[in-house]
């Protein structure tokens, strides 16, 4: 069991009320953060060294879903726990993006969505879930 904390990164790409979130494949691998396949999430991973937050935001958006994002901002920062694993999450809000979009990570996502705000999925990602809540309640 590793004794260290991880830091991940969340992004909500924001778009006329509408929120990108991708459907992790039910089959999906555990690759070291919070695991729970087949729910939805926003694009995000683990920041790597030497790596900033925001540099962190844009490559991982970028992996998952092939779309450069701009108008970064730090939103919030918050500790998601799974059994032996422990993260400190740092929300990104994103206002602008450009690019196709596509599923660029199979094995992890099989669907990237759009959102309304007020017409959410079901089984949100709890790290995912976390970022939508402190949002909705700051911008009642």
């Amino acid at each position: 069991m590793s004794k260290h904390i991880q830091v991940g990164v969340g992004v909500m790409i924001i778009d006329h009320n509408q929120i990108l979130m991708g459907h992790r494949y039910d089959q999906s691998l555990d690759t070291g953060g919070i695991y729970e396949p087949d729910s939805w999430s926003l694009p995000g991973g683990k920041q790597e060294f030497n790596e900033t937050i925001l540099d962190c935001a844009k490559r991982e958006v970028k992996e998952e879903t092939n779309l450069d994002i701009d108008d970064l901002e730090i939103f919030g920062v918050v500790d998601d726990f799974q059994t032996d694993k422990h993260f400190v999450t740092i929300h990104v809000i994103a206002r602008k993006h450009m690019g196709e979009l596509q599923v660029m990570e199979p094995d992890k996502q099989d669907q990237w969505v759009w959102f309304s705000l007020d017409q959410l999925p079901s089984y949100i990602y709890t790290p995912s879930q976390k970022f939508i809540q402190n949002y909705l309640k700051i911008n009642e």
